[in-house]
């Protein structure tokens, strides 16, 4: 199932089984979603959603009511603004960033409509300039596109794509004036945007174009079945690293509640009244109290740490002397900084510590002279 948070496009499509032409198919889901909210019906968006479902979306067919819940997921997740201006009126949105996404995105369809550029970036710094230039100081981050990624994946599309929403030009200048009027009305100021973007075609370039469009749709399906395989192979991609994700969370977790446990089970076998209550005795003897097997808790004491993989070893017996070479200093504990010190002796003071066989402390050494 489609998850109500983390919902996208790629979700609906598995969903809705689209197995081929899938960027035209987010085009026209897109286009359908926008332009319905700006219906002059007074139904509720559902509603002239399905009213208007087989007329946008017929090529398709998908059947309404078993394609709703996926749609209406999507909906929330990307297309909420719209649902709200047409069931609640534009007024009803508390968020201004709403109002402004709706104007950035039909904005976008507009320019691409009407001029020649498929480059995101210039469309993106040209929609910045613009808003900014009518008092709309949003950041240029702000100017995502998001909803439009597919757009740019590839410029044989961009052009079929391009071609399906001039269909609907009139239907997009409807929507990009109703959300400009609401946005100056909100603002209180009058919004004047430009359409033209520099062309880099001239209009001989712009007919050879639309020359090639007719050519490039004989090809589309096997750059269609391209996409698609990289569409698919990205989703099972995702999805291993979710469940690496997840299984990762669920390691550390793990981890940490052994490493809580094993802590827990040392203190209840070191404090066990058959090991003789060695933490509780040890704790009094600190406090002042008297204690005569001393001896007897510590023996215990380093027994049970030896079950445990504990133990010391003297690797050089306590009291002899080494010779500590330049650069070998690292092998000990010292009880002073010689790194400067080419060569000097030494007292092995305590022993090295091992855990199961592996080395954790060194021998401790204490620096005989100044």
């Amino acid at each position: 199932m489609v998850n109500n948070i983390r919902v996208s496009i790629d979700d609906v499509i598995t969903e809705l089984n689209i197995t081929t032409n899938k960027i035209e198919f987010i085009n026209d889901l897109n286009l359908f979603l926008n332009i319905v909210a700006f219906s002059e019906s007074q139904k509720s968006y559902y509603d002239v959603l399905k009213e208007k479902f087989n007329e946008y979306m017929g090529q398709w067919k998908l059947n309404f009511n078993d394609s709703f819940l996926s749609l209406s997921k999507y909906i929330k997740a990307h297309k909420l603004p719209y649902k709200i201006s047409k069931d609640e009126g534009f007024e009803q949105i508390k968020s201004e960033k709403f109002i402004i996404s709706m104007l950035v995105e039909l904005y976008a369809m507009k320019l691409i409509i009407d001029n020649n550029n498929n480059s995101k970036d210039t469309i993106s710094k040209f929609i910045y300039n613009e808003l900014k230039n009518n008092g709309l100081n949003i950041t240029e981050r702000d100017i995502i596109l998001n909803d439009l990624y597919y757009l740019f994946k590839n410029d044989n599309l961009f052009f079929i794509c391009r071609e399906n929403m001039i269909k609907r030009k009139d239907e997009i200048d409807f929507a990009l004036e109703k959300v400009i009027k609401a946005l100056a009305i909100r603002k209180n100021i009058k919004l004047e945007l430009n359409y033209n973007i520099n062309n880099k075609y001239n209009e001989d370039e712009i007919i050879e174009l639309k020359k090639e469009i007719e050519k490039l749709k004989n090809d589309l399906e096997t750059n269609n079945l391209l996409i698609s395989e990289y569409i698919d192979r990205e989703i099972e991609l995702n999805n291993e690293i979710n469940k690496l994700q997840k299984y990762n969370i669920e390691l550390v977790g793990d981890i940490k509640e052994q490493y809580s446990k094993a802590l827990v089970d040392l203190v209840k076998v070191m404090n066990d009244s058959t090991n003789g209550n060695l933490l509780d005795r040890l704790y009094c003897y600190s406090k002042g109290q008297d204690e005569k097997n001393l001896m007897f808790i510590i023996t215990n004491l380093f027994n049970v740490l030896r079950q445990h993989g504990i133990y010391p070893r003297e690797t050089y017996k306590i009291g002899e002397s080494v010779s500590i070479e330049e650069y070998s200093f690292y092998n000990y504990r010292l009880n002073k900084d010689i790194s400067d010190i080419k060569l000097c002796e030494g007292e092995v003071i305590y022993p090295a510590w091992f855990y199961n066989n592996k080395e954790i402390l060194k021998p401790y050494i204490n620096i005989k002279g100044d």
